[in-house]
Protein backbone atom coordinates (compact mmCIF):
# COMPACT_ATOMS: atom_id res chain seq x y z
CA UNK A 1 0.00 0.00 0.00
CA UNK A 2 2.73 2.24 1.00
CA UNK A 3 4.68 1.54 -2.46
CA UNK A 4 1.16 2.44 -4.30
CA UNK A 5 0.83 5.78 -2.57
CA UNK A 6 4.23 6.59 -3.55
CA UNK A 7 3.22 6.04 -7.28
CA UNK A 8 0.31 7.85 -7.57
CA UNK A 9 2.16 10.70 -5.72
CA UNK A 10 4.16 10.53 -8.61
CA UNK A 11 1.80 10.89 -11.31
CA UNK A 12 1.21 14.02 -13.42
CA UNK A 13 -1.09 16.38 -11.66
CA UNK A 14 -4.34 16.93 -13.41
CA UNK A 15 -7.05 20.39 -13.64
CA UNK A 16 -9.93 20.93 -16.19
CA UNK A 17 -9.88 23.05 -18.91
CA UNK A 18 -11.07 26.61 -16.79
CA UNK A 19 -8.68 28.25 -16.04
CA UNK A 20 -7.77 27.48 -12.36
CA UNK A 21 -5.17 30.04 -11.38
CA UNK A 22 -5.08 33.83 -12.36
CA UNK A 23 -2.79 36.29 -11.03
CA UNK A 24 -0.95 39.67 -11.43
CA UNK A 25 2.00 40.45 -10.45
CA UNK A 26 5.36 43.81 -11.62
CA UNK A 27 8.67 42.86 -12.45
CA UNK A 28 8.94 46.25 -13.85
CA UNK A 29 7.59 49.41 -13.45
CA UNK A 30 4.08 49.55 -12.15
CA UNK A 31 3.22 52.29 -13.46
CA UNK A 32 3.38 51.50 -17.34
CA UNK A 33 3.65 47.32 -17.26
CA UNK A 34 1.21 44.49 -15.71
CA UNK A 35 2.44 40.90 -15.93
CA UNK A 36 -0.79 38.54 -15.82
CA UNK A 37 -0.02 34.81 -15.05
CA UNK A 38 -2.82 32.40 -15.56
CA UNK A 39 -2.91 28.04 -15.51
CA UNK A 40 -4.74 26.04 -17.55
CA UNK A 41 -4.58 21.97 -18.92
CA UNK A 42 -2.52 20.79 -21.47
CA UNK A 43 -2.89 22.24 -24.85
CA UNK A 44 -5.73 24.69 -23.46
CA UNK A 45 -6.28 28.16 -25.54
CA UNK A 46 -3.46 30.65 -25.02
CA UNK A 47 -4.75 34.17 -26.14
CA UNK A 48 -5.13 36.89 -24.41
CA UNK A 49 -7.49 39.72 -24.96
CA UNK A 50 -6.85 43.32 -23.68
CA UNK A 51 -8.39 46.93 -23.76
CA UNK A 52 -7.86 49.91 -22.87
CA UNK A 53 -10.84 52.23 -21.45
CA UNK A 54 -10.44 54.90 -24.75
CA UNK A 55 -10.95 51.99 -27.29
CA UNK A 56 -13.58 49.60 -27.65
CA UNK A 57 -11.18 47.10 -29.57
CA UNK A 58 -9.74 44.49 -27.85
CA UNK A 59 -5.69 43.65 -28.45
CA UNK A 60 -5.10 40.13 -28.59
CA UNK A 61 -1.67 38.46 -27.16
CA UNK A 62 -0.02 35.01 -26.95
CA UNK A 63 1.22 34.31 -23.61
CA UNK A 64 4.42 32.01 -23.50
CA UNK A 65 3.89 29.21 -21.39
CA UNK A 66 5.50 26.18 -19.77
CA UNK A 67 4.63 23.35 -18.19
CA UNK A 68 4.84 22.94 -14.17
CA UNK A 69 7.17 20.30 -12.65
CA UNK A 70 4.98 16.87 -12.87
CA UNK A 71 2.09 17.92 -14.04
CA UNK A 72 0.36 18.65 -17.41
CA UNK A 73 -0.85 21.59 -15.80
CA UNK A 74 0.68 24.90 -18.19
CA UNK A 75 1.55 28.15 -16.70
CA UNK A 76 0.47 30.95 -19.18
CA UNK A 77 2.61 34.61 -18.99
CA UNK A 78 1.85 37.74 -20.86
CA UNK A 79 3.72 41.20 -20.14
CA UNK A 80 1.94 44.06 -21.33
CA UNK A 81 4.16 47.35 -21.73
CA UNK A 82 3.99 50.71 -22.92
CA UNK A 83 0.82 51.47 -20.28
CA UNK A 84 -0.60 55.05 -19.25
CA UNK A 85 0.33 55.06 -15.54
CA UNK A 86 -3.44 55.41 -13.29
CA UNK A 87 -5.09 53.78 -15.57
CA UNK A 88 -7.86 50.72 -15.63
CA UNK A 89 -7.67 48.03 -18.03
CA UNK A 90 -9.74 45.23 -18.97
CA UNK A 91 -8.75 42.20 -20.00
CA UNK A 92 -10.09 38.11 -20.78
CA UNK A 93 -8.21 34.97 -21.56
CA UNK A 94 -9.02 33.21 -24.70
CA UNK A 95 -12.91 32.32 -25.24
CA UNK A 96 -14.50 32.98 -21.77
CA UNK A 97 -16.03 36.13 -21.75
CA UNK A 98 -15.31 36.80 -18.00
CA UNK A 99 -13.90 40.47 -18.24
CA UNK A 100 -11.16 41.05 -15.23
CA UNK A 101 -9.75 44.73 -14.79
CA UNK A 102 -6.34 45.64 -13.55
CA UNK A 103 -4.75 49.22 -12.57
CA UNK A 104 -1.85 50.88 -13.04
CA UNK A 105 -0.19 52.46 -10.72
CA UNK A 106 -0.19 56.34 -10.59
CA UNK A 107 3.50 58.22 -11.47
CA UNK A 108 2.71 60.83 -8.27
CA UNK A 109 1.07 60.95 -5.36
CA UNK A 110 -1.70 62.94 -6.25
CA UNK A 111 -4.18 60.55 -4.81
CA UNK A 112 -3.59 58.35 -1.52
CA UNK A 113 -2.22 54.65 -2.04
CA UNK A 114 -3.35 51.32 -0.29
CA UNK A 115 -1.32 48.19 -0.17
CA UNK A 116 -1.40 45.83 2.35
CA UNK A 117 1.76 43.51 3.71
CA UNK A 118 1.36 40.29 5.15
CA UNK A 119 2.97 36.81 5.41
CA UNK A 120 2.94 33.38 6.25
CA UNK A 121 -0.44 33.65 4.10
CA UNK A 122 -1.64 29.48 3.46
CA UNK A 123 -1.30 27.63 6.58
CA UNK A 124 -4.89 27.97 7.97
CA UNK A 125 -7.35 27.71 4.72
CA UNK A 126 -9.78 29.41 7.13
CA UNK A 127 -7.74 31.74 8.58
CA UNK A 128 -6.37 32.76 4.93
CA UNK A 129 -10.19 33.22 3.59
CA UNK A 130 -11.59 35.34 6.36
CA UNK A 131 -8.25 38.05 6.43
CA UNK A 132 -8.48 37.91 2.15
CA UNK A 133 -12.13 38.82 1.98
CA UNK A 134 -11.30 41.57 4.29
CA UNK A 135 -8.44 42.92 2.15
CA UNK A 136 -10.74 43.21 -0.90
CA UNK A 137 -12.93 45.35 1.15
CA UNK A 138 -9.99 47.53 1.24
CA UNK A 139 -9.88 47.39 -2.72
CA UNK A 140 -6.11 48.29 -2.04
CA UNK A 141 -3.54 49.02 -4.87
CA UNK A 142 -1.83 45.97 -4.47
CA UNK A 143 -0.59 43.58 -1.53
CA UNK A 144 3.02 42.53 -0.74
CA UNK A 145 3.62 38.89 0.20
CA UNK A 146 6.34 38.98 3.11
CA UNK A 147 6.95 34.96 2.24
CA UNK A 148 5.72 31.62 3.63
CA UNK A 149 2.87 31.73 0.58
CA UNK A 150 2.04 28.48 0.35
CA UNK A 151 3.56 27.07 2.86
CA UNK A 152 4.59 24.12 0.22
CA UNK A 153 8.12 23.67 1.46
CA UNK A 154 7.93 21.16 4.63
CA UNK A 155 10.36 18.98 6.36
CA UNK A 156 8.10 15.97 6.77
CA UNK A 157 10.00 12.89 5.30
CA UNK A 158 8.50 11.62 2.27
CA UNK A 159 6.94 15.19 1.27
CA UNK A 160 7.42 15.07 -2.60
CA UNK A 161 7.70 17.55 -4.85
CA UNK A 162 3.97 16.52 -6.12
CA UNK A 163 2.93 17.32 -2.11
CA UNK A 164 4.54 20.72 -2.62
CA UNK A 165 3.10 21.44 -6.49
CA UNK A 166 -0.52 20.70 -4.82
CA UNK A 167 0.33 22.94 -2.15
CA UNK A 168 1.03 25.93 -4.41
CA UNK A 169 -1.87 24.75 -6.62
CA UNK A 170 -4.53 24.83 -3.59
CA UNK A 171 -3.23 28.11 -2.50
CA UNK A 172 -3.69 29.70 -6.40
CA UNK A 173 -6.83 28.67 -6.33
CA UNK A 174 -8.11 29.83 -3.02
CA UNK A 175 -6.65 33.41 -4.51
CA UNK A 176 -8.94 33.37 -7.47
CA UNK A 177 -11.65 32.45 -5.49
CA UNK A 178 -11.24 34.66 -2.37
CA UNK A 179 -9.23 38.05 -3.85
CA UNK A 180 -11.02 38.50 -7.28
CA UNK A 181 -13.73 41.09 -6.49
CA UNK A 182 -17.27 41.07 -7.87
CA UNK A 183 -16.37 43.57 -10.02
CA UNK A 184 -13.52 41.47 -11.59
CA UNK A 185 -10.79 43.37 -10.38
CA UNK A 186 -7.93 41.74 -9.91
CA UNK A 187 -5.24 43.04 -6.79
CA UNK A 188 -1.48 42.73 -8.11
CA UNK A 189 0.81 41.37 -5.83
CA UNK A 190 4.73 41.17 -5.20
CA UNK A 191 6.64 38.83 -3.61
CA UNK A 192 10.03 38.59 -0.68
CA UNK A 193 10.09 35.20 -0.72
CA UNK A 194 10.22 32.80 2.73
CA UNK A 195 11.98 29.58 3.60
CA UNK A 196 8.81 27.50 3.21
CA UNK A 197 8.56 28.98 -0.70
CA UNK A 198 12.18 28.35 -2.05
CA UNK A 199 15.35 26.86 -1.29
CA UNK A 200 18.98 26.38 -2.74
CA UNK A 201 18.05 22.95 -3.03
CA UNK A 202 14.51 23.35 -4.19
CA UNK A 203 13.63 26.50 -6.03
CA UNK A 204 12.43 25.07 -9.29
CA UNK A 205 8.58 24.91 -8.69
CA UNK A 206 8.72 28.60 -7.20
CA UNK A 207 10.64 30.04 -10.73
CA UNK A 208 7.99 27.81 -12.52
CA UNK A 209 4.71 29.40 -11.07
CA UNK A 210 6.21 33.31 -10.82
CA UNK A 211 7.57 35.48 -14.00
CA UNK A 212 11.29 36.30 -12.50
CA UNK A 213 13.25 37.28 -15.31
CA UNK A 214 16.21 35.32 -13.91
CA UNK A 215 17.12 33.40 -11.02
CA UNK A 216 17.51 36.32 -8.74
CA UNK A 217 14.51 37.43 -5.72
CA UNK A 218 16.40 40.66 -4.27
CA UNK A 219 15.22 43.69 -6.10
CA UNK A 220 14.15 47.15 -5.39
CA UNK A 221 10.67 48.38 -6.94
CA UNK A 222 10.14 52.07 -7.57
CA UNK A 223 6.78 53.31 -7.56
CA UNK A 224 6.13 56.86 -9.42
CA UNK A 225 8.45 59.64 -7.46
CA UNK A 226 6.78 58.75 -3.97
CA UNK A 227 7.94 54.89 -2.82
CA UNK A 228 10.16 52.00 -3.13
CA UNK A 229 9.92 48.55 -2.05
CA UNK A 230 13.05 46.69 -1.18
CA UNK A 231 12.38 43.16 -1.44
CA UNK A 232 14.97 40.85 0.09
CA UNK A 233 15.79 37.23 0.72
CA UNK A 234 16.56 36.58 3.96
CA UNK A 235 19.41 33.78 3.15
CA UNK A 236 16.40 30.95 1.40
CA UNK A 237 17.95 31.19 -1.84
CA UNK A 238 20.62 33.90 -1.75
CA UNK A 239 22.99 34.91 1.10
CA UNK A 240 21.97 38.42 3.37
CA UNK A 241 26.07 39.30 3.16
CA UNK A 242 27.92 39.37 0.14
CA UNK A 243 26.64 40.40 -3.10
CA UNK A 244 22.98 40.93 -1.40
CA UNK A 245 24.42 43.43 0.85
CA UNK A 246 26.46 45.43 -1.83
CA UNK A 247 23.38 45.45 -4.00
CA UNK A 248 21.27 46.91 -1.50
CA UNK A 249 23.49 49.57 -0.72
CA UNK A 250 23.29 50.61 -4.15
CA UNK A 251 19.94 50.13 -4.30
CA UNK A 252 19.30 52.81 -0.68
CA UNK A 253 21.80 55.23 -2.48
CA UNK A 254 19.96 55.45 -5.66
CA UNK A 255 16.60 56.03 -3.84
CA UNK A 256 17.70 58.05 -1.42
CA UNK A 257 15.06 61.05 -2.56
CA UNK A 258 12.10 58.72 -2.81
CA UNK A 259 9.26 59.68 -0.38
CA UNK A 260 8.48 56.84 1.11
CA UNK A 261 11.24 53.55 1.37
CA UNK A 262 10.41 50.03 2.85
CA UNK A 263 11.96 46.99 3.35
CA UNK A 264 9.98 43.69 3.08
CA UNK A 265 11.52 40.27 3.97
CA UNK A 266 10.65 37.06 5.42
CA UNK A 267 12.75 36.72 8.81
CA UNK A 268 13.58 39.18 11.45
CA UNK A 269 16.21 41.27 13.04
CA UNK A 270 13.83 42.17 15.77
CA UNK A 271 11.50 39.20 16.37
CA UNK A 272 8.95 39.62 19.05
CA UNK A 273 9.53 35.71 20.42
CA UNK A 274 12.99 33.79 19.61
CA UNK A 275 15.50 34.68 16.88
CA UNK A 276 17.04 32.11 14.05
CA UNK A 277 20.50 32.67 12.84
CA UNK A 278 19.60 34.95 10.01
CA UNK A 279 18.50 37.31 13.20
CA UNK A 280 22.15 38.31 13.55
CA UNK A 281 23.28 38.71 9.84
CA UNK A 282 20.06 40.85 9.85
CA UNK A 283 21.30 43.05 12.02
CA UNK A 284 25.35 43.04 10.78
CA UNK A 285 24.75 43.70 7.70
CA UNK A 286 21.82 45.19 6.03
CA UNK A 287 19.98 47.56 9.44
CA UNK A 288 23.07 49.35 9.40
CA UNK A 289 22.31 50.30 5.82
CA UNK A 290 18.96 50.88 6.97
CA UNK A 291 20.31 53.77 9.41
CA UNK A 292 22.42 55.34 7.03
CA UNK A 293 19.93 55.92 4.44
CA UNK A 294 16.90 56.58 6.91
CA UNK A 295 14.83 53.89 6.02
CA UNK A 296 11.65 54.71 7.31
CA UNK A 297 9.94 50.98 8.06
CA UNK A 298 10.70 47.59 7.35
CA UNK A 299 8.24 44.57 7.26
CA UNK A 300 9.45 41.31 9.15
CA UNK A 301 7.45 37.75 8.71
CA UNK A 302 9.75 35.57 11.26
CA UNK A 303 6.56 35.14 13.73
CA UNK A 304 2.85 34.54 13.90
CA UNK A 305 1.91 37.48 15.71
CA UNK A 306 1.89 41.01 15.05
CA UNK A 307 4.38 43.99 16.63
CA UNK A 308 5.72 47.28 16.55
CA UNK A 309 9.31 48.03 17.81
CA UNK A 310 10.44 51.87 18.72
CA UNK A 311 12.34 53.24 16.05
CA UNK A 312 15.99 52.11 16.16
CA UNK A 313 19.07 53.07 15.03
CA UNK A 314 22.84 51.75 16.30
CA UNK A 315 21.08 48.56 18.28
CA UNK A 316 19.35 51.22 20.55
CA UNK A 317 16.07 53.55 20.50
CA UNK A 318 16.48 57.05 19.08
CA UNK A 319 13.76 58.96 17.43
CA UNK A 320 15.80 59.14 14.08
CA UNK A 321 15.93 55.39 14.02
CA UNK A 322 14.14 52.64 11.58
CA UNK A 323 10.71 51.02 12.90
CA UNK A 324 10.51 47.02 12.27
CA UNK A 325 7.22 45.59 11.98
CA UNK A 326 5.36 42.58 11.53
CA UNK A 327 5.23 39.67 12.16
CA UNK A 328 3.93 37.55 9.63
CA UNK A 329 0.17 36.17 10.86
CA UNK A 330 -1.70 36.84 7.90
CA UNK A 331 -3.18 33.23 7.49
CA UNK A 332 -1.15 31.47 10.29
CA UNK A 333 -2.22 30.54 13.87
CA UNK A 334 -0.99 33.73 16.20
CA UNK A 335 1.84 32.67 18.49
CA UNK A 336 3.17 34.04 22.08
CA UNK A 337 5.03 36.97 21.88
CA UNK A 338 7.41 38.23 24.49
CA UNK A 339 8.86 41.59 26.20
CA UNK A 340 11.81 42.66 24.49
CA UNK A 341 13.35 46.20 25.25
CA UNK A 342 12.50 47.54 21.40
CA UNK A 343 8.87 46.58 20.92
CA UNK A 344 6.82 48.97 21.71
CA UNK A 345 3.79 47.17 20.84
CA UNK A 346 3.05 43.12 20.41
CA UNK A 347 0.32 41.03 20.26
CA UNK A 348 -0.81 37.36 20.20
CA UNK A 349 -3.20 37.91 16.81
CA UNK A 350 -3.42 37.25 13.18
CA UNK A 351 -3.08 40.48 11.05
CA UNK A 352 -1.50 42.29 7.97
CA UNK A 353 -0.28 45.85 7.67
CA UNK A 354 -2.92 48.09 6.08
CA UNK A 355 -0.54 51.12 4.39
CA UNK A 356 -1.53 54.30 3.23
CA UNK A 357 0.67 56.95 1.88
CA UNK A 358 -0.45 60.51 1.30
CA UNK A 359 2.25 63.25 0.71
CA UNK A 360 1.82 64.51 4.18
CA UNK A 361 2.32 61.07 5.90
CA UNK A 362 2.35 57.48 5.96
CA UNK A 363 -0.66 55.23 7.87
CA UNK A 364 0.26 52.39 8.98
CA UNK A 365 -2.22 49.82 10.71
CA UNK A 366 -2.50 46.53 11.62
CA UNK A 367 -6.10 44.92 11.38
CA UNK A 368 -6.81 41.41 11.85
CA UNK A 369 -8.97 39.31 9.62
CA UNK A 370 -12.20 41.03 11.00
CA UNK A 371 -11.24 44.34 10.40
CA UNK A 372 -10.58 45.08 13.38
CA UNK A 373 -7.19 48.02 14.25
CA UNK A 374 -4.87 46.49 16.25
CA UNK A 375 -1.88 49.10 16.02
CA UNK A 376 -1.69 51.90 14.24
CA UNK A 377 1.53 54.56 13.51
CA UNK A 378 2.25 57.27 11.50
CA UNK A 379 5.69 58.38 9.48
CA UNK A 380 6.29 61.48 8.43
CA UNK A 381 8.54 61.40 4.53
CA UNK A 382 10.92 64.22 5.84
CA UNK A 383 10.95 63.11 9.61
CA UNK A 384 14.58 61.34 9.27
CA UNK A 385 16.12 63.62 6.08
Amino acid sequence: MKWMCFFLALLPLQISAEVSALYLSWYNDPTTTMTIQWHSEQDAENQLFWKSPDSAAWIEVKSSHHFLPLSRIEVHHVDLNQLSPGTEYEFKIGSDSTIYHFRTMPQTLDRSITFIVGGNIFESRKIFRQMAQTIAKHDPDFIVFGGNIAHAINSKPFFFPSSRLRHWLAFFNEWKTSIIQNGGRVIPFVIAPGKEDIRTDDYEIFFSLFAFPQKQLYRDIDFGNYLTLFLLDTGNFHPIDGPQSYWLKRALTKNQKRTYRFAVYNESAYPPSGSSPATKKIRTFWCPLFEEFDLQAAFEHQNHSIKRTFPIKGNQIQANGTIYLGEGCWGARPQKTQDQWYLTKRSKRDGVWLVQLTPDNASLQAIDRFNEIIDKVLIDPAANR
